[in-house]
This record gives C-alpha cells, structure tokens and sequence, in this order.
C-alpha cells in the first residue's frame, strides 16, 4: 500500500471526518428553562405512569403567557367516552372536573414561594448529556442526582429546540423508577381557544376548594382529631384535594390529607407530637427546610418528607423529588 493511500484510510476513520456532535448548553441554563414551563403553544399524548401500574394516556394542551404562568389543559380518558378527569389553568386560576364524581374543584394558580429551578440548584447535582429522540424530537438529558441519599432523583429528556420536558422519571434510591410521565406525540405552534383553559359549567357537580375542604368540614375534622389542620396553599399544577380520613392513633387521631391530579396521588399526614406513622419507610437522613430541620426518606413506591410545626408532626409522600415536597411543605399553614 502506497504512503498516500494509509494517509487517505487513516484520515477516513478520524474523528474529525465523523459527524460532529453537538456542543453541549449550560445544565443549569436547560434546567432553568424547562422548569419555567413551555415558551411555546402545543399540543401532546402524554403517558403517566406509577411503578408497576399500567399506563395512563393523556391530552395535554398548553398555550404560553407573558403575564402569567403558562395556560394549560390535561385531560386523562373517562370508562366511557369522553374525558374522565379534567384539569385546566388559565395561568390565574386552576380548575378540575371529575366525571365519574361529577365535582368541580377551583382554586387560585398559586406559585411556590422559591423557584423550583432555583431548589432544585440547592438539593440536586445537575449533569447534562445527549438524551436520543422522545417523541421523534431530539433531546438533551438532566440527570438530577439527589444531594441526600435518602431522596428521589429525577432524569428529564428535554426538547431541544423549545425547552419542553418531553420525559420526565422520579427515581427511587434503589434504581426503580417510581414515576414516568413520556409524551409520545407533540405538535408546537398549535393556536388554542382561551376558553379551553377557563371553568367549564357542569350542571349539578358538587363544587370544592382546590387545596383545602369547606370551613364546615375543616372544622369536624379539627373537632374529632383533637388539633387545628393545616393545609398547603401551593401544590403542583393539576393537584386538588380529594378527601381526609381520620387514623386512630391511642386516643388522638391522624389526619390524612388525600391529593390527587387524576394519575398521581399525594398525601399529607398530621398527627400529635410523639405519634408514630408506619410507612414502611427507609434510610431517613436529616434535611434542612425555610422552616427548620426535617428528615427526608422513601418507600417502595414514593418519597417521604416530614417536619414538625408547633405541637403538630407533618409527613408529606409522593412519588416526587426533594424540590417539589419541599415547597408544598413550605407552603403549609
């Protein structure tokens, strides 16, 4: 083989001659983004998933705002045809439909008192790579590890052009994926009807308040379990509050606060200062809140955040990360 020949193979199979790989953006820049929600109208099939469970299809529709918080609606499938659980926001206020209940819910958009990029700063270590195609867009990947061993992490598959999180896992410490939220189908640029994100009328629903029950129903509850309730004045978009039960706990009781947003359920347990709530929970680690020193830890399925407040011990599980329990505990009065 002649020298000019070798130069030529060599000069083939370099590096240099492959396609370039994109340079890499700034993590906290993408996170930042993506977590302040869409900058561009669309249209989605979104699919939700809880560990094991099956999947759940949604339809997701969001328009921007310069104003406010952007306009979003999520519709998840009822028995029957048409749309079970509904929920909307005009960026204002939030609204909810369960059609197997028929209740309405509303309530204030409300916004965490810390921006949610800005915690997740403080409780994650950031990495960014190449993320491959979700949805047939190409995607750059934020590995979130959690600064607490106890903690959930999250990876988020982020579009590339629009700063859409198109995949979203909550990642327990064992490895499983406790939460997955995928879109399967997007379309930028879709023009919505304002009146999509407003309350819908529904004759004869029973009507409630987003994040608390009725001063009547706070009141019994306070009554039988022997202490005041508190309830959050911030909780993800699309969460409402679904119901309480009253815990036997020696002569007291627990309060269990039900949230849900139609595929996820969140929990908030109250109880007196030395009662003991079994979760099955594992490895808790001490965890520094606005309001003090809590502990952070997980089950099988979700993670776990508790504090103290006065005389009243408060527990916080959901399949969510330490950023998102956090300014839901936060926000509890």
């Amino acid at each position: 083989m002649s020298r000019a020949a070798a130069c030529l193979i060599l000069l083939a199979s370099s590096p240099a001659w492959a396609a370039a790989k994109p340079a890499l953006p700034e993590a906290a820049q993408v996170l930042e983004a993506a977590l302040a929600g869409p900058a561009v109208s669309f249209e989605a099939t979104a699919y939700v998933k809880l560990g094991k469970a099956r999947s759940k299809k949604a339809m997701v529709r969001c328009s921007p705002s310069s104003e406010h918080a952007a306009s979003c609606r999520r519709e998840f499938p009822g028995a029957k045809a048409g749309a079970g659980f509904i929920t909307a926001t005009d960026g204002a206020k939030e609204w909810a439909f369960d059609k197997a209940l028929n209740r309405v819910w509303e309530g204030p958009a409300s916004a965490p008192s810390r921006s949610l990029a800005q915690e997740a700063q403080a409780r994650y270590r950031v990495s960014l790579s190449t993320g491959g195609k979700v949805a047939g867009r190409l995607t750059w990947r934020l590995e979130l590890q959690p600064r607490s061993p106890a903690a959930l992490g999250r990876r988020l598959w982020v579009d590339r052009e629009h700063g859409l999180i198109l995949k979203d896992e909550a990642v327990l410490p064992d490895g499983k994926v406790a939460l997955r939220t995928r879109f399967s189908k997007v379309t930028f640029g879709v023009r919505h009807d304002p009146a999509l994100f407003r309350p819908e009328p529904v004759a004869g629903a029973g009507r409630s308040g987003r994040l608390s029950p009725g001063p009547e129903e706070t009141a019994r509850i306070g009554s039988e379990a022997g202490f005041e309730p508190r309830f959050p004045s911030w909780l993800p978009s699309g969460f409402v509050f679904a119901g309480a039960d009253l815990l036997p706990y020696k002569d007291k009781k627990i309060v269990h606060c039900r949230y849900s947003d139609g595929a996820v359920a969140l929990s908030l347990f109250q109880s007196p200062p030395r009662a003991k709530l079994d979760l099955g929970a594992k490895e808790r680690r001490e965890v520094r809140l606005a309001s003090g020193l809590g502990f952070v830890s997980w089950t099988e399925d979700a993670g776990v955040l508790g504090w103290s407040s006065g005389e009243t011990r408060l527990v916080l599980v959901a399949p969510m990360g330490l950023e998102t329990l956090s300014a839901v505990a936060e926000s509890v009065r």
